[in-house]
This record gives structure tokens, C-alpha cells and sequence, in this order.
């Protein structure tokens, strides 16, 4: 299947620094593809180079087999000739224009005829779940609402591409996740191929079919949420995907090709050390590791279990009961361990507990 958005060799420079530096990615039609990272990684530069609003020092952006940019023949198509709609941190609405003024403008600007932007709006304040709103005052709804208002703007002119620049970050806790099922669901229902930049994990997760993970200006991993959470194949991603434990250790025996097992010995700083057998993930390793230990990986033991295979000891330093689940930090020899733990446990701090690390989920990555 040919890709809809294709982005290849984007460079982008400020200063004396690469903002984005060889940015590689392709989105198939009707996708949402995530640009997930921290502040200053490249993700909204990329995206702003996507839709025009920045040009790059190289690279080429094809956007449905039409070429928007390609530097190194001097082909820059102005972004309000790109097709794309945007949905910004801002909601950008115009306080002295009613919620169907807001919706209506773009079409305006393009001097559609009255009828046809009277229909168009009309769908889009549908899609957004504002059918009844276009009357009033758009500064008069509430922040979801208004953030719903600039979705209907977007969407109206039935953009070949959406292009969000963390559109919930200005918006409360229980609304943005609420605003998340509501944006994949409007997305799915038209169908139309999407990018979207954020620095929250969990949002990355709730709605991207693909997640890039940027850093330091470059594509660290691609994937699905459910492989980028379980199987990172840097130490980077590991740390900013979900919750981690990272214990150094050295690789002392590969294991067979079979399981992908691999020994490893984490030694303590007080000298103790003990061996745990891990997943290697897809890597044949030698030398130092870094061992990522999810904080549900784990289970908790006040005795020592049948087994004694693949078992740290602690002692519980704080504890948070947070009703579905109990939130424990254990001090081992190795690090302070992030453990969650069914609610129902009861564990008193201070108590002296044993970690049985699960080996198959559990994975050595390259240390660096």
C-alpha cells in the first residue's frame, strides 16, 4: 500500500542546532500516527514542516502522491495550499464571532457560496457534537467546548490531512481524557489520515495506531503502543513509555535462541550481587545492560516462594494505597524499585519483602 503522508531526510536547523535531524516516517491513509517526546525533541517542528509553516534545510514531504516539499529542487507549496486542517494548543477562537462565525471562516476565506458553508458548518458542529451551538457566543463555552470549536474549524474544509499540536494540554485532567475518546472517535468516523504531537504518554497511547518516539531531534522507535510499552529497544524509550525500573547488570550467558533468555548479575553497591535470567529482547548482548522491570513485572513475597529463581530482597520504604492498586517504593541492593501490587495487599512500610522479577516480560537492553 502506497503511503499517504511520506516524509524522508527532514532536516530542520535553528540556530547552530538540528531541531530535526533526518526524520524518516510514512502514515497510510486514515491513520493517526503520533509524535510523541519531551520539550525540545523536534516533534512540533516536524509537524509544522509537515504543514508548512516552517521550510526545512532538506528533506521532501509528499502528501497524498503530490509533493509539498522538495528542498534540494527548490519546491515549497504555501501550507494554505497544502489542504490540511490544524488544531493548535490555542484554541484560536475569535471572541467577537459566534460558534458557526468560528466554524464558518476558513470556508469564508475560500469564498464558498453562503448554502454551501450553511451545510458544511452544520455537519461539522455535528461531527463535534455542538449541533445546537452555533448560535451562541463561542467565548461563552467552556474550554472542552471551545477545544471542540477549533476540531469543527479544522475539519470543515475537509482537510487531506489533521494536524494536531498538543490540542488537550490547556485542558483539565477528567476532560482530557474524556476529549480522547471523543477525538479518535471523530477521527475514525471521517476517516481522515492524522498527526499528532504530545509529550503525554498516555494520550500517545489512547490514540495513535503508530507512535514515533522522538528524541534529541531523531525517530528513537516505531510502533504500536502496546510494543513500544513492552518491548523499547532503547534504554530512552523504556524510561519515557510508562513507569520503569532500570538496574545495571552484565550479561554472563546468552541462553538459547529459543527462549532469548539471557543471565545477567546486578551487583549492588555495597558488592553484593545476584544473577536473574531476563528476555534479551531482539539484540544478541555481551557486556554491561541495563535491565528495564515494569513496577507490575513483579510480585510481591513477605516469605521467600518455592522458588528462589530470579528473587531480590528489599525492604518496603514508602507505600500508596490507591484503591485498584497498592504503589510501593523497595529499597534493594540494586536501586529503589517502583512495585504495584493488588490493592488488597496490605504491606506495612518497613517490612521486609522479596521481589520475584517476571524474566519473560522483564529486558536487558544495551546499556548506552
Amino acid at each position: 500500500m502506497t503511503a499517504y503522508v511520506a516524509v524522508q531526510g527532514l532536516r530542520k536547523k535553528y540556530d547552530d542546532s538540528w531541531a530535526v535531524d533526518d526524520v524518516n516516517f510514512e502514515v497510510e491513509k486514515g491513520n493517526l500516527l503520533v509524535l510523541l517526546g519531551p520539550s525540545g525533541c523536534g516533534k512540533t517542528t516536524t509537524l509544522r514542516c509537515v504543514g508548512g509553516l516552517e521550510q526545512p534545510e532538506s528533506g521532501e514531504i509528499v502528501i497524498d502522491g503530490e509533493i509539498m516539499t522538495k528542498v534540494d529542487e527548490g519546491l515549497f507549496v504555501p501550507p494554505n495550499a497544502r489542504g490540511m486542517g490544524m488544531v493548535a494548543q490555542s484554541y484560536a477562537i475569535w471572541p467577537h464571532m459566534s460558534v458557526h462565525e468560528n466554524v464558518a471562516f476558513p470556508l469564508r476565506m475560500r469564498k464558498e457560496i453562503s448554502s454551501e458553508i450553511s451545510r458544511r458548518v452544520r455537519e461539522a458542529l455535528d461531527v463535534v457534537r455542538l449541533g445546537d451551538f452555533g448560535s451562541r457566543n463561542a467565548t461563552d463555552l467552556s474550554g472542552g467546548q471551545q477545544q471542540r470549536v477549533a476540531l469543527a474549524r479544522a475539519i470543515v474544509g475537509n482537510p487531506k490531512v489533521l494536524l494536531f499540536d498538543e490540542p488537550l494540554s490547556n485542558l483539565d485532567a477528567k476532560l482530557r481524557e474524556e476529549m480522547r475518546y471523543l477525538l479518535k472517535d471523530i477521527q475514525r468516523g471521517i476517516g481522515t489520515t492524522a498527526i499528532y504531537v504530545t509529550h503525554d504518554q498516555a494520550e500517545a497511547m489512547a490514540l495513535g495506531d503508530e507512535l514515533l518516539v522522538m528524541n534529541a531531534g531523531r525517530i528513537e522507535q516505531r510502533g504500536d503502543a502496546r510494543s513500544l510499552y513492552s518491548e523499547p529497544k532503547t534504554r530512552f524509550v523504556a524510561d519515557f513509555i510508562g513507569v520503569a525500573n532500570l538496574l545495571k547488570g552484565t550479561i554472563e550467558g546468552n541462553g538459547s535462541t529459543e527462549t532469548r533468555l539471557v543471565e545477567v548479575r546486578l551487583v549492588g553497591d555495597d558488592g553484593n550481587s545476584c544473577v536473574i535470567h531476563v528476555s534479551r529482547g531482539t539484540e544478541v548482548l555481551t557486556g554491561d545492560v541495563t535491565v528495564l522491570v515494569r513496577p507490575e513485572w513483579m510480585k510481591v513475597h513477605r516469605t521467600n516462594p518455592e522458588s528462589e529463581e530470579n528473587l531480590i530482597c528489599g525492604k518496603v520504604h514508602k507505600s500508596q494505597y490507591l484503591g485498584d492498586r497498592t504503589e510501593m517504593l523497595v529499597d534493594t541492593g540494586f536501586a529503589r524499585m517502583r512495585v504495584w501490587v493488588d490493592g488488597g495487599l496490605a504491606i506495612e512500610d518497613g517490612a521486609t519483602v522479596r521481589l520475584e522479577i517476571d524474566g519473560e516480560r522483564c529486558i536487558a537492553l544495551p546499556a548506552a
